[in-house]
């Protein structure tokens, strides 16, 4: 499974908790859920993170500075 593949795959699961969040039928229940979307948001993120880093050429390391990959974000 690729990594975009699997992005979107956990993206597709995040609407759906966000979906039982805005129509839960009690707090217990939409507390849950919004916990549920943020763990799959958690996930959307990270896994686009990879792609990018696996598409990234190898950035030379200068002495001792960590150069930072750039993301990209969710909103």
């Amino acid at each position: 499974m690729t990594t975009l593949h699997s992005a979107s795959y956990a993206l597709q699961r995040q609407k759906l908790a966000v979906e039982r969040t805005l129509y839960a039928r009690s707090a217990e229940e939409s507390l849950l859920a919004a916990r549920w979307a943020s763990a799959w948001h958690k996930l959307v993120q990270r896994k686009l993170d990879q792609d990018l880093a696996s598409r990234m050429p190898p950035v030379p390391q200068f002495d001792g500075f960590l150069i930072a990959t750039p993301s990209r974000l969710l909103h």
